[in-house]
This record gives structure tokens, sequence and C-alpha cells, in this order.
């Protein structure tokens, strides 16, 4: 037997001896074998319904305010706990990273108007890791990401930049949903800057559901059954990598394949009743390539992109359309065989239609089987009926159009130029270095390209397709909101988005974490009011304004900077009152090419 073959052999029975002596003491979890019944993820809901409250908005076209009812006044409060955990299924053996010792974590389920308090708890343990910029590093470090909620970007809520935890640290998190914010499919996930791939790459990630308040759907949509589907990757090569370079000592993995799992399981099975029609709510939560996924002979009809829901359902779709991060809400029926007998409907990721794109994962990731059952058969398939929501929230207004000019408009390319991780022709420099300023209470205007090759994401301010981009794939239309977009058929996009109800920095990067990872993530601000504010490829600190920038959430208990800023505020009001009456006693019309959302 050959020398090397023997050192080979010993080598490996070290590592595994090691490996099983670690092992034996982070909590194990069996993945549940191929073609098992679709999992899911334990709930933790809000108890508060709240009470209707009118809230007071203006119509823009008519300038008349109208009183909508909503509800609001919940509070959930949540532990997240950043564990190491041992994933042992066929084929699986690793050591990762995952919320509350489970892949994936718990489901949040807030309403609208609710306080959602998570206490974020680092049970990692040292190393540190090393020190660095725009490469893996700081591996057993983390924070919170709430991707797609429209919220604060301040601390105590989503401020990834400002709040990094180290092992043994906690953090409460304090999110103030507005008593109107979209119902729909959001996520959470951690997102310190160097180890995202680490933890959000590697597992770390929860479904976080804002539910319809009672009588915002339609009756026919408020009563279909719905499922929601974590799909996650975990790409062993690339976090193999990432481990060695940032130094950790924790992940490492038996078997070297590549592994899919949606809701924690590999190639599940959903069952359901033939030719009902289901609501699905899909979250793609993998770390590099994106989806096209095909369901089968089942009829799919699109319903919402990014927790935000479309104006023209019921629209037939061909394929689901994820990039990294980005979530789809769809409604579904399948038939059973035609002899009767259940039906198996494999939804499978099919190759990028475009050479040279954004790399798509290809290969099945899970089946629906659709039966006959002991429920009352339906003599003939149901229609689904039309509808929309019948009110938005200040921030989801319509954009389009020409009546709609923009007060701010800023090109953002992705990996054009030297460097295929540029964003706006720059690496991440620090979380004070702005790519462009953006003024608040405006409508922004963003053109994008690069898009692919790249998803891009945006915190806080969700965004509109103003025009509906090449291909002719109904999944994408003008007047469409995301918050992470990418479209293999059309590499530029022109969107708008309303900077209203906050100030503070606006996070966007590409939603490939290993890009983000290396320095494809970038800091903006909104911040001043006025075309003035408006500042592209502005890489420095925000020019001087007349703004006070505190927590745009209120806090529990007065303190002496709200004081002043109120002090400051009456000052300011004060003064423009003066000016306005000064201005109308000598003639003068204020300045009105400035568009100005309603607050």
């Amino acid at each position: 037997m050959p020398l090397a073959f023997l050192l080979f052999t010993a080598k490996l029975l070290l590592t595994l001896r090691a490996f099983t002596s670690e092992a034996s003491t982070i909590p194990e979890v069996q993945v549940p074998s191929r073609g098992s019944a679709l999992p899911s993820a334990p709930v933790l809901r809000s108890e508060g319904r709240g009470q209707p409250t009118g809230i007071r908005r203006r119509n823009r076209s008519r300038g008349a305010f109208a009183t909508e009812m909503t509800f609001f006044g919940g509070k959930l409060e949540v532990t997240l706990k950043l564990q190491p955990v041992r994933l042992v299924g066929q084929g699986i053996d690793l050591i990762t990273r995952a919320y509350d010792g489970m892949i994936p974590g718990p489901t949040i389920d807030v309403l609208p108007g609710d306080r959602l308090l998570i206490d974020l708890r680092n049970e990692l343990e040292i190393p540190i890791g090393s020190d660095a910029t725009n490469r893996y590093h700081h591996p057993n470090s983390t924070n919170l990401h709430v991707h797609g909620l429209h919220v604060s970007p301040l601390a105590p809520a989503d401020d990834v930049f400002g709040i990094s935890l180290r092992p043994g640290d906690s953090n409460e998190y304090e999110y103030l949903l507005l008593p109107d914010h979209s119902p729909g499919t959001y996520w959470a996930h951690p997102h310190h800057h160097g180890s995202v791939v680490m933890q959000a790459g590697a597992g770390a990630a929860s479904a976080l559901l804002v539910r319809d308040p009672p009588g915002f759907l339609s009756p026919q949509l408020d009563a279909m059954e719905e499922r929601v589907l974590v799909l996650q990757n975990l790409p062993l090569a690339l976090l193999q990598k990432a481990a060695a370079t940032s130094g950790d000592e924790l992940f490492r993995s038996v078997f070297t394949d590549d592994i899919w799992l949606v809701n924690g399981a590999p190639e599940p099975v959903l069952s359901v009743q033939s030719m009902v029609w289901y609501r699905l709510r899909l979250i793609m939560a993998g770390v590099a390539s994106w989806l096209n996924l095909d369901f089968g002979g089942c009829e799919v009809v699109l319903l919402a992109k990014d927790g935000i829901y479309i104006n023209d359902f019921p629209r037939s779709i061909n394929r689901v359309s994820l990039p990294p991060g980005g979530r789809a809400d769809i409604v579904l029926r399948c038939h059973e065989s035609e002899d009767g007998t259940p039906a198996d409907h494999t939804v499978t990721s099919m190759p990028s239609p475009v050479n040279g794109s954004a790399k798509a994962f290809v290969g099945s990731l899970f089946a629906i089987r659709s039966a006959k059952t002991q429920a009352p058969q339906i003599d003939s398939p149901v229609p689904l009926l039309p509808w929309r929501p019948s009110r938005r929230p200040t921030y989801l207004q319509d954009l389009q159009g020409d009546l709609t000019n923009p007060d701010c408009s800023c090109k953002t390319p992705l990996g054009v130029g030297g460097n295929t991780r540029w964003i706006d022709g720059h690496l991440f420099q620090g979380a004070k270095r702005y790519l462009h300023q953006w003024p608040r209470d405006a409508v922004a205007e963003r053109s994008l390209s690069g898009l692919d090759k790249h998803s891009f994401h945006q915190h806080t301010w969700p965004y509109q397709l103003q025009e509906t981009p090449a291909g002719s794939d109904p999944y994408f239309k003008a007047g469409d909101w995301h918050d992470t977009y990418q479209n293999v058929f059309a590499s530029q996009a022109r969107v708008r988005f309303s900077t209203v109800d906050y100030s503070g920095p606006e996070v966007v990067h590409c939603h490939a974490l290993a890009h983000s990872d290396s320095g494809m993530i970038g800091a903006e601000i909104v911040v001043g009011r006025g075309q003035s504010a408006c500042a592209c490829d502005l890489l420095g600190e925000a020019t001087p304004v007349v703004e006070v920038l505190l927590s745009d959430q209120p806090s529990s208990t007065l303190s002496v900077a709200a004081f002043t800023s109120c002090l400051l505020m009456l000052g300011l009001a004060a003064a423009t009152f003066c000016q306005v009456a000064r201005a109308a006693r000598n003639g003068v019309s204020s300045e009105a090419c400035y568009t100005v959302l309603p607050a």
C-alpha cells in the first residue's frame, strides 16, 4: 500500500476524531431524510391584535384628507440565540451557526403597528478572528437585519453598521412598525460586515411575517391555506474558504457536496388537495446563486414580491425569479394524475436563460404532492378574483409617470469599472463614507446597472420599477415594488422610492453574500430637506444641513436631547413662519419645483 495513501488515511482519521470530539459538546439536529414531509418552523406570534384606529392621510392628487382604519398596538418579545449547531443527515454532517439551534430559526409573526422587541444573544465562543476590511473576518461577531421591513435605520432598530456583538454579548432591538406598514413576507438574518457568509450563508435565518389585518385581503385570499418556505443553500467550498480566511475554528463538514434545504429539509414534499388554491410564501435565504423556479404542472399566479402586493392580481407567471434575499408570495393549484391517483409536481430551479449572466442553481428543491382528500370535492375549478390593496402606506405611493418629478436622481452601477465588486465605483470604505445623499420626504430616483450579474438590495426604503424590463417576463412589470432586484434579461433599471418616515443611513449592497463581504456594500444617507440636500457620488461626510439626527423611534422616557431638539424645531418653525409671512407681504411665492410627499 503506497505510503502517501496511508498518510492521507491517518490524517483523515485524526480529523474525524477531532470533529467527533468537538461535535459531542454541540447540540445536534437530525436533518429529515430526502422526500420527507415539509417541516414547519415554530412560530413566535404577536399576542395583541390591537384596536381599530383612524389614520389621516392626504390624497396627493386632491389635497384632501381621508380617514383610514387600521390596527395597531400589539407587542412581541423574542429572544434569538445565535448558537453553534451540528446538522446530521443523509450525506450531511457539519457544524455551523443557527438561531435557537435550528435551521431555519423560528418564524416571527407580527401585525402592522406592533412593537417588536428582539433580544439577540451571541452564544458563540472566541476566537474573535482577524481584523480586516472587505474580506472574511470576525466569524463570531454578529448583529441583526430585518430584511425588507420599513423601520428606522437607527439604533435600537435596524442599525447594521453601528451594532456589533462579540461572543457573549447581547442587544435588545426595538422595531416600531408603522400602523399602516405593508403586510407581507420578510426575513431576519445576521448582517455583520465580513461574517455574513459564515452566518446568514450557513443557516442563520428566520422568516419574519407581517400579517394581514382583519378585512385587508379579499375573502377568497383570506380563506386560503398558506405555507412558509425558507429556501437555504450551504455552499460548502465557499464556507470552508471563508472559515480559513477569517480564522474560524467552528465551521467544518465531513462531506463536500453543496446542500440545499427547504425549511431545513432536503427535497421535502408539500401535500395539497388537488385543484385547490394555496398561498406559498417563498423566502430565498441562499448565498449566491439565484433561483429560476418552475412548478411543473401546477398553475402559478403572482400575488406579491418582497413583501409588497402587486396591483394586477391575479397575474399568471411561468417562472418565479428569486435572487438571493428576494421573496415571492404566489397562489398555486395543482392537479392529480389522470387516473385520479396522487401526482408529484417537482419544483425545479432551471438554468439561467441568458449566457454570461448571474449563475442560477440547477436542480430540484421540493415536490408538491396533489391528491384528492376526504374533504368535499370541488365540482369545477374556482377562478381567482381580481384584488389589489385598497390602501397603501405613504412609502408605497405610486411614483410612476410624468406628474411625479424626482427631487434627487443618482446612478448606482454594480460591478462596473475596474473591479467586479464595486458599487458606484467603490469598495466599502466605512459606515460614514457615503455614496449618495438623499433629501428626506422626497421622490428619489436611482439608475441601476449591472443587474444581470448582481442582486441589488436597499435597506429601509423599497423602490418601484419605472419601466417594464426587457425580456417579456411577466414576473416583472412597471409599477412593481422590490427591495432586492436582479434580472438577467435587463442589466439596467430606473427605480424610484420615497424617503419618508425616517432619516439616517441607507445601506445598499449586492445580496450575493460573498460579494457583499468582499466590499460590494455601501452607505448612503437620508438627511436634510430640499433639492440642496441632494448629492450624488459623494464619498465622504454628508454636506452640512439643518437637520437633527435623533432616533426615529420614540423612547419610553424623555431625554434632554429630545427636549433640546423640540426647542430647536419650534425655533425653526417660528423662523419659517416669519419667512413665509414676509414673503407673502412682499408678493414672493415659495419654491414650487420641490415635490414633497405627504407626511
